[in-house]
């Protein structure tokens, strides 16, 4: 039998743990985890059970009768999760990041003070004057924790226990909300290139190609330069071809027919996000004749 775990705007919701029990809830039978396709599989004789789910931050009924049929019917059962939604800032012009923190056990992280800086000068928001200085805010009982900020503005920050000498540079992303944690500690998270492949080069004199490859972070913030401290451009078989950044271009410069593929890696591994999801846009086809 598969479950089917779904968002409200049925989007598939993966890593959500779904426990099996009897009817009564009080004999436990197996668990399997949703995939990237929200679908957990399990092998259950044809009887009655309920099920519980459990993902942090996301709230379902629970628990849920359903019953197994023999062959040939089919044992699909869809469930609907109520995920975490950010609030949005009623300011155009300012961001509402917002999000929570954790303990090393997961309790959490209660009475954390996060502190702004302002990196910009003086300027004016529709008119109205805005003063660089500081502004802070504190997680309450539940880690949480909500600041508006101005859009695309540039912060020194610095987080409680992390240490007030290091403070952290961050840039606030041109939307409307945020996640909190995104915000403080981003990773790579996209690449898009123009024109978009797949690729073909010519060996000879025309054996290479430029293409601009823009360079977001996990929250959408463009990275200057394609950012050459961040990310490691590279190709799987470079006996093929290769992938040389220029400033704002790519550079792919083909050495011997066949096919391979443009890849990104992060280089920065001092923040580690859980699941580990790789960088968006890549890799891209190329074939060299």
């Amino acid at each position: 039998m598969d479950v089917k775990v779904v968002n409200h705007v049925a989007a598939p919701v993966p890593d959500v743990l779904v426990k099996i029990y009897n009817p009564a809830g009080t004999v436990f039978y197996t668990q399997a985890t949703t995939d990237v396709n929200g679908v957990a599989s399990l092998l259950l004789e044809t009887l009655d059970y309920s099920m519980r789910f459990y993902r942090y931050h996301v709230a379902f009924i629970q628990p849920q009768l359903f019953s197994v049929l023999p062959a040939p019917d089919t044992n699909i059962f869809d469930v609907v999760a109520e995920t975490l939604v950010l609030p949005i800032s009623n300011d155009p012009r300012l961001c509402l990041c917002s999000g929570y923190f954790r303990e090393l056990n997961g309790d959490p992280k209660s009475n954390m003070d996060i502190r702004f800086v302002a990196e910009f000068d003086a300027l004016l928001l529709d008119g109205d004057g805005v003063i660089p200085n500081e502004v802070h805010v504190r997680t309450d009982k539940n880690g949480y924790a909500q600041i508006s900020l101005v859009r695309c503005g540039m912060y020194q920050v610095t987080i409680g226990e992390l240490g007030s000498d290091v403070p952290r540079e961050v840039k606030v992303p041109d939307q409307l909300s945020a996640n909190l944690p995104d915000v403080l500690f981003p990773v790579v998270g996209s690449v898009t290139f123009d024109p978009p492949g797949p690729y073909a080069i010519s060996v000879g004199v025309s054996n290479q190609i430029e293409v601009t490859a823009v360079v977001r972070d996990s929250n959408g913030v463009v990275l200057p330069d394609m950012a050459p401290a961040d990310v490691l451009w590279a190709t799987l078989d470079p006996t093929i071809a290769v992938a040389i950044p220029q400033g704002t271009k790519l550079v792919i410069r083909g050495i011997a027919a066949g096919s391979t593929k443009v890849t990104v890696e992060r280089t920065d591994r001092t923040i580690v996000r859980i699941p580990n999801t790789p960088i968006g846009g890549q890799p891209v086809d190329v074939t060299v004749t």
